[in-house]
């Protein structure tokens, strides 16, 4: 298994959007009106994730980061020019892109539908169809009817969702696993200009990891899984 753990703020973010995303992939595609229930929550918390800061002007200074240090890689004897190039150009195309978009999510709040039911996804157990009536009725409408509309939505941050999976996929690629040993559980590192730690664990091993630090220095601990204590836990880690 492989775990994620931001540094910071904004990577946090950009890995709760990720899952969201997943969330909304996984559960657009069903016929069952309760896979598509996943798929509003998923969409409403997305919203008030939008609904912090400025995520935009964040993704924008991201992109030309990144492409400040493809051009340091490209100065490297062994660096693959055309490969480089080739991201930098879409890491370019994605920056114009965000600047000339509307503010993302914004379509979403104009919804009727979602407006309407939205309150309602954070009470216990009131989705009933004496609670919202509207959404029963929308949900016993044909798939065929249902999946554009919710295409319709995606459309409105599918350029966020596009940008962030870009940059956690290379924000990933820049680091490269290491054989490590946690003694009786316990790591401690530095972790300089770092935005994500990732740690590669044999499931087999009975145990799962937890970081806490900031973008200088961190420290894991690997906990049980069950009530069998732990000795040295041998992982990978990357600092991307």
């Amino acid at each position: 298994m492989i775990y994620d753990f931001p540094l910071n703020e904004k990577s946090r973010t950009y890995l709760r959007l990720e899952s969201l995303f997943a969330q909304i992939s996984d559960n657009l595609e069903t016929e069952l009106p309760w896979g598509h229930i996943a798929c509003f929550k998923a969409i409403f918390d997305l919203q008030e994730l939008l609904d912090r800061g400025d995520l935009r002007a964040d993704l924008i200074k991201d992109l030309e980061r990144l492409s400040q240090r493809l051009s340091r890689w490209a100065a490297l004897p062994e660096a693959d020019i055309e490969q480089i190039e080739q991201m930098q150009s879409e890491l370019i195309a994605l920056s114009r892109q965000l600047l000339s978009a509307p503010r993302p999510g914004a379509k979403l709040k104009e919804d009727r539908l979602l407006t309407s039911i939205r309150q309602r996804f954070s009470i216990p157990g009131g989705l009933c169809a004496f609670d919202v009536p509207q959404l029963h009725h929308w949900l016993a409408l044909p798939h065929s009817q249902r999946l554009p509309q919710m295409q319709g939505w995606l459309d409105d941050i599918a350029l966020i969702i596009e940008t962030i999976h870009q940059l956690l996929r290379l924000w990933r690629e820049s680091g490269a696993f290491c054989d490590k040993i946690a003694v009786n559980g316990f790591y401690q590192d530095m972790a300089d200009g770092a935005e994500l730690i990732r740690i590669k664990l044999e499931h087999g091993q009975g145990c799962y990891p937890t970081l806490s630090g900031h973008k200088n220095r961190f420290a894991l601990r690997f906990l049980p899984a069950s009530e069998h204590p732990i000795g040295d836990v041998k992982f990978q880690l990357s600092c991307c």
